[in-house]
């Protein structure tokens, strides 16, 4: 009886032991890279790369135009200014969460992502329609006029692992392969250094979400 006793109270210790040490060791902190970012920097003819990390270190990587410019919005038109200031206009019309947009004759629908922004200019936000190179395409629209466009042309899915401030990318297939790079992060921008060259990202939201 002494024995059970003794087992019992022993059984009691430990688990006491253990819940106060869970309670004094910290919840791990997320790996600063885990997030979605794109390329600051870009080709001349506005190619860029969008790099996903995810908490499960599953990764994406994807090429594709990325175009940043101007709109201005009043009554039905739709005015589009690019970095050198050339405006394209459009006439617009709002039907529930599609957009339609017509320039010279030629009409395209574009289909609302996610919810409006309540209050706020019926173009504000996240839209998308299919490119004419037959991808998905994005447009989107911010409260302070600029005017985001993103045709994603490729992407690769791989896996990464990190250490410190060193981390190994794994993309399979062609245009792939493993790329142990350096990396810093300071606030939202990410600095990716790999055989010398140093690329910097933005922090950003996933497209189609």
């Amino acid at each position: 009886m002494r024995m059970h006793l003794r087992s019992l109270l022993l059984i009691s210790n430990l688990v006491a032991l253990n819940l106060a040490a869970a309670q004094r060791t910290p919840n791990p902190r997320p790996a600063p890279l885990i997030g979605t970012w794109e390329a600051i920097t870009r080709s001349t003819g506005g190619l860029g790369s969008t790099i996903s990390f995810a908490p499960d270190n599953t990764m994406s990587y994807t090429l594709g135009a990325m175009v940043d410019m101007k709109y201005r919005h009043t009554r039905d038109s739709l005015y589009i200014i690019d970095p050198q200031g050339v405006v394209s206009p459009f006439k617009v019309a709002f039907l529930r969460d599609t957009l339609l947009m017509t320039n010279e004759g030629k009409e395209q629908r574009e289909t609302r992502v996610g919810a409006a922004v309540t209050g706020a200019d019926p173009v504000v936000g996240l839209w998308t329609y299919q490119h004419y190179t037959g991808v998905a395409a994005f447009e989107q629209y911010t409260p302070e006029g600029d005017f985001h466009l993103r045709v994603p042309i490729r992407t690769m899915q791989g896996s990464w692992t990190a250490v410190g401030d060193s981390a190994m990318l794994h993309l399979p297939g062609p245009g792939g392969g493993d790329r142990a790079v350096r990396f810093a992060v300071a606030g939202d921008t990410l600095q990716l250094t790999w055989k010398g060259q140093t690329s910097r990202y933005l922090k950003t939201s996933p497209l189609g979400r």
